[in-house]
């Protein structure tokens, strides 16, 4: 699909490149790592909108891969572990301030975000239990159920689409 019709100037033109920041492991039980991933950005030159195009996985305004979210969020709420037990296997930075020794926040933060992918409130009265909503929501997405939790999850949050929440694609939809 082109941005105009043959023979008129494109709508859509290159807008150059940013550098993205992207924490945590590829997959789950992977060696957490610190990368740095370009993105490519584009811009309408009848509106003036900038659309930013970033691999599978990667989701706008947040440092670390989808598949870490997933993953210590499961490591949280279904292997019960403290949230800075969570940070030591997910975080690839080991040096940490004295508050988050004892407390990670990001969890909570995540637990909010990921609602949005599921597109639809949390049921549970308390943090656990919405996570662990969001994860029987996520995996209840993925259309060849491997018969685990986490790895259905996980594999339904690698294919949500970037910038619409929640979708996933038609053709990842009909494997």
């Amino acid at each position: 699909m082109s941005s105009a019709p043959v023979g008129e100037s494109l709508a859509v033109v290159g807008h150059g490149r940013r550098i993205r920041q992207q924490a945590g492991a590829v997959e789950a039980g992977a060696q957490p790592t610190d990368d740095e991933v370009w993105v490519r950005r584009y811009r309408c030159r009848d509106c003036g909108a900038v659309i930013t195009v970033m691999p599978r996985g990667m989701r706008p305004r947040l440092r670390y891969r989808v598949v870490s979210i997933v993953h210590g969020l499961a490591l949280w709420t279904l292997d019960g572990l403290s949230s800075a037990a969570v940070r030591n296997e997910i975080c690839p930075t080991r040096s940490v301030a004295h508050e988050a020794s004892r407390c990670w926040s990001s969890l909570r933060r995540w637990l909010e975000v990921a609602a949005s992918w599921v597109g639809r409130r949390l049921v549970g009265s308390g943090r656990r239990e919405r996570a662990e909503d969001l994860l029987q929501q996520l995996a209840s997405r993925v259309l060849l159920s491997s018969g685990a939790l986490v790895t259905d999850a996980l594999l339904a949050a690698e294919q949500l689409d970037g910038h619409r929440a929640g979708a996933i694609p038609e053709e990842a939809s009909t494997m």
